[in-house]
C-alpha cells in the first residue's frame, strides 16, 4: 500500500513519491528529501503553482505553525532540488 499526503498548495492527495516534504527546523524551512528529518513538517508538490499557492494562502505557514517571511523565491528554490 502506497502513503498518501495531501498537498499544502492545491489540496490534493498524492503518494509521498511524488511530493517533497518540507520541515521546519530551529535554522529555518528545508527540504526534507529524505523524508526522515525530525521536525515539524508538510509536503507540497514540487511545482511553482502548488508552491506559490501554499505560501500565497499561508497553507504552509499554518501547516509548520510558525510564520513564513520566506519570500516565495526562496521556496521555489525545491524546484531546483527535488526531481520526480
Amino acid at each position: 500500500m502506497r502513503v498518501t499526503r495531501t498537498c499544502v498548495g492545491c489540496r490534493s492527495r498524492d503518494t509521498t513519491d511524488r511530493l517533497v516534504r518540507v520541515v521546519r527546523h530551529q535554522d529555518g524551512i528545508h527540504a526534507d528529501l529524505s523524508r526522515t528529518s525530525a521536525g515539524r513538517g508538510a509536503y507540497v508538490h514540487p511545482i511553482r503553482g502548488c508552491l506559490q499557492a501554499a505560501v500565497d494562502r499561508k497553507a504552509l505557514a499554518r501547516a509548520l505553525r510558525v510564520p513564513v517571511d520566506t519570500p516565495v523565491s526562496g521556496v521555489l528554490e525545491l524546484d531546483r532540488e527535488y526531481r520526480p
